[in-house]
């Protein structure tokens, strides 16, 4: 089941960060609202995250703009994938967070 449509409908996809916090168990994905605008507008969050593995396929330049192609759910599992690398996780709960401009 892809959920690019239900947690972001309205956005283009661009990331501004993925963050990791082992200690927490949480990844966190702030989005842009438009490549053409740049500004940080949704934060999804990832809760009682475990059972991560990340492929990398490329490195990230400096001036990379990293873009979500597929954000699915299968089997219980995640499976986020950019243009740069799929990172598949479980996770017990997802927060959809507006960040205000």
């Amino acid at each position: 089941m892809n959920l690019l449509n239900q947690y972001i409908p309205t956005y283009s996809g661009h990331v501004q960060s993925i963050t990791r916090d082992e200690r927490e168990r949480k990844i966190e994905i702030v989005f842009f609202d438009y490549p053409e605008e740049f500004n940080p507008v949704l934060k999804l969050i990832f809760e009682n995250v475990s059972d991560v593995s990340e492929t990398q396929f490329e490195e990230k330049d400096e001036n990379d703009i990293e873009l979500i192609i597929g954000l699915d759910l299968w089997n219980g599992r995640y499976c986020l994938h950019t243009g740069l690398r799929e990172i598949n996780f479980k996770s017990t709960k997802v927060l959809s967070v507006p960040l205000g401009i």
